[in-house]
């Protein structure tokens, strides 16, 4: 089904799939942290983490094949980080300003934060690789490359 559809959809209903698993990844890492009595923040630091390497794994696979390298793994970590910590104080502000319980302020925040997040995935790992699914995905990028 996806095979038919255009490329910037397929990659923005793929990359949709694998952040909406890193959020459950995340939101349950969270909660199973703290029930186990870890402090909010150190929880928040190990399911955020392994959040992050779900996406990458995912979106590398199944949006962007053949984008996996260890410089854009670093980079993509990078993003995430800065990332993170944008949308946090954003949160925050938003937070103050409205009086808004900090639960809700952080679903306000889901929306603009997965665009960044997507837009930064797909320059990052939209370059010089095909997307999943296409007529050369089979293809290792190596190969694909060599033979460019």
């Amino acid at each position: 089904m996806t095979a038919r559809m255009p490329t910037h959809l397929r990659q923005l209903l793929h990359f949709s799939l694998g952040s909406g698993l890193g959020l459950a990844v995340d939101l349950g890492l969270f909660a199973l942290g703290v029930h186990l009595g870890l402090e909010p923040w150190a929880a928040n630091l190990i399911s955020a983490a392994a959040a992050v390497l779900v996406v990458y794994f995912f979106v590398t696979k199944y949006a962007f094949a053949g984008g996996r390298s260890a410089s854009r793994f670093v980079l993509f970590v990078g993003w995430y980080v800065v990332s993170v910590l944008a949308f946090s104080v954003l949160i925050d502000l938003f937070q103050e300003a409205t009086g808004w319980a900090p639960f809700l302020c952080k679903l306000v925040s889901l929306p603009p934060s997965f665009a960044a997040n997507f837009a930064a995935s797909k320059w990052l790992f939209g370059r010089g690789a095909r997307p999943a699914g296409g007529p050369d995905a089979s293809v290792p990028s190596d190969l694909r490359d060599a033979a460019a």
